[in-house]
């Protein structure tokens, strides 16, 4: 029995859903995978109990919220910022509120639900792409491979994030804008629609941004150069086959437009400021200086983790460099000699800057210049047109506009701090897949016996790489990071205490949605930090609560003996002893009891 050629694609669609359940039953009840994801879902958990509100609901208990007030608050900024007698999470409010009605309708689960279905449309929107491209069902069917399977895209669709929501948006908008029908003009309503969803992918994630910049300055741009080409007869660059994006321009940015101000509107609103929490965090902590700093730090990191997380990207690259040096070896233009040496410097730019020890840099540029004189040597028939060229460079600006944009990392981490892959560059890996496979597509149809071997064997090691680290090493990435939050969710929810001590606001995040807000939670990072809680906790008849260290950075109290944490009450001495109950997957836990001397 064979498969018909048309069955493929979707038969891969299918198989990719069903990995994608088994993703989510590897999902234990109450884990996820980052702290972010638990200050969402604490929002989200409110808003599915009917408090309409956008702030963390403190406790009525006054003595609570005086504590936490004077600096015992679980979590701390740059993640939570105390705003007008409020607690705001960092991140827009719009996700857990459009996840919170599932919440309340399946539980848990509901949360996943968005994340889920919005990584199954990307998946057949890019395939709907891939047919108005003219992709053969063979060549479409190894681009969902490559975006499925071989992407770190799938793994985020068992994640409790926001990010594949926002690039669903994004991509509709994308592919309806600039993907229309042969021969057939893009309607107004097509327009307007694919501004909107575009504008609406903002909403979401705030580095969108720089995609709603460059989509804006590239459609105004475009229109400028024809009109100059026409008025001064230019006939190099010719960018006449993108005309039909100028078609409603002034309707698609005010679509675009007013869609993002809306969302600034409602920021403006909630918090007193249009870009919200985050742009207080990253607009007016950080001067101009810094953030370039940072965004230098931030372009070496994502870009790595680009290559490193999404190897197909070298492909892409490859094609790039062969396709420049044999257009320059056809016809050596002032024009093509300026593009060939700014991609050839800005390549080995970002190869220098990710690439870390002397040698591997040397060998990067060895590659590349072997790569220029193998296409300057013999004229292999790679198509370099100029649609293929703008969206390379476009997606060099992206990356570094979202660089500039985003928080630095921190903890040794790049960007974005825990995830896999760069998750601010998602939006780049369905453009990237389509242009690596379009690309083989084109030589196996056009180029050389040589070439189309050396092309198929490269884009199969790089594939097969692609997919180990993604399908494979992902896979048991995210089964080991629930595995190590599990048991301590297990072990307080057993846990006769109601108060809970931590040591860094990392563990409240991760566990403190887990209890179904059971437990009150407290941030003692020293031994002063302790007493001053558990002063409180006499006045309130507690005796005893329970303290998790943060594994990955010094815990201070279990180093100390009890005499460290003495203090008075009245004519009463106590003391904090703190004694080990083991460690609960990654948190070592203990069992504090505040004793009278």
């Amino acid at each position: 029995m064979t498969i018909k050629d048309y069955k493929l694609p979707l038969i891969i669609i299918g198989v990719g859903i069903l990995f994608s359940l088994y993703l989510q039953w590897l999902i234990p009840e109450g884990v996820f995978f980052s702290g972010d994801a638990g200050l969402k879902a604490l929002l989200a958990k409110q808003l599915s109990q009917g408090q309409f509100r956008f702030d963390l609901v403190s406790p009525s208990l006054p003595w609570v919220r005086q504590l936490w007030q004077n600096g015992l608050y679980p979590f701390e900024e740059p993640f939570v910022y105390y705003i007008n007698d409020r607690y705001f999470i960092t991140f827009p409010y719009t996700f857990p509120l459009v996840t919170a009605p599932f919440q309340a309708l399946f539980g848990y689960r509901g949360l996943y639900i968005i994340p889920l279905v919005s990584t199954w449309v990307i998946w057949l929107t890019c395939y709907w792409v891939c047919k108005r491209l003219e992709l053969s069902q063979t060549i479409a069917s190894v681009a969902l491979i490559v975006l499925i399977f071989a992407s770190p895209l799938t793994l985020y669709s068992a994640m409790y994030w926001e990010h594949t929501l926002a690039l669903v948006l994004a991509w509709l908008g994308l592919a309806l804008f600039f993907f229309p029908r042969q021969n057939q003009p893009l309607s107004i309503r097509r327009v307007i629609v694919s501004g909107i969803l575009i504008g609406g992918s903002v909403w979401f994630r705030p580095e969108f941004l720089a995609l709603v910049s460059l989509i804006i300055v590239f459609v105004y741009a475009v229109s400028l150069w024809n009109w100059v080409r026409q008025q001064f007869r230019i006939e190099w660059f010719n960018l006449s086959q993108l005309s039909y994006v100028t078609e409603h321009q002034e309707i698609f940015a005010i679509s675009l437009i007013a869609t993002v101000c809306l969302f600034f509107l409602s920021n403006k609103l909630i918090y007193n400021h249009p870009l919200g929490i985050h742009g207080i965090q990253v607009v007016e902590e950080t001067g101009l200086s810094e953030r370039l700093l940072g965004g230098w730090q931030n372009f070496q990191g994502l870009s790595l983790a680009l290559f490193e997380f999404f190897p197909i990207t070298f492909f892409a690259l490859a094609y790039l460099l062969l396709g420049l040096g044999r257009n320059s070896h056809r016809r050596l233009t002032i024009p093509t000699m300026v593009l060939l040496g700014l991609s050839f410097g800005i390549t080995a730019f970002v190869g220098l800057a990710v690439i870390q020890g002397r040698m591997y840099k040397v060998l990067w540029l060895l590659v590349l210049a072997g790569l220029l004189f193998l296409a300057w040597l013999k004229q292999y028939d790679v198509r370099l047109n100029w649609e293929m060229i703008l969206i390379y460079g476009g997606g060099l600006l992206f990356i570094i506009l979202v660089s500039l944009m985003v928080p630095e990392g921190t903890a040794g981490l790049i960007a974005g701090g825990k995830q896999w892959g760069a998750r601010f560059l998602l939006l780049l890996v369905p453009i990237i897949c389509l242009l690596a496979t379009k690309q083989l597509e084109f030589i196996l149809n056009v180029s050389q016996v040589g070439l189309k071997y050396i092309s198929i064997v490269a884009f199969g090691m790089l594939l097969i790489v692609s997919m180990q680290k993604n399908a494979y090493l992902g896979l048991i990435y995210l089964e080991e990071n629930y595995n190590e939050v599990l048991p301590a969710i297990q072990a307080l929810q057993n846990d006769k205490n109601q108060i809970i001590a931590v040591s860094h606001q990392f563990v409240a995040q991760s566990i403190e949605r887990g209890l179904e807000n059971k437990k009150i939670f407290f941030k003692a990072e020293t031994n002063d930090d302790l007493v001053k809680l558990g002063k409180s906790l006499i006045d309130q008849g507690y005796h005893e609560f329970t303290y998790i260290c943060y594994p990955y950075q010094p815990c201070q109290p279990p180093k100390y003996p009890p005499t460290n944490r003495t203090f008075n009450k009245g004519n009463n001495q106590f003391r904090i002893k703190l004694s080990k109950l083991g460690e609960f997957g990654k948190y070592p836990i203990y069992d504090a009891l505040i004793l009278e001397k």
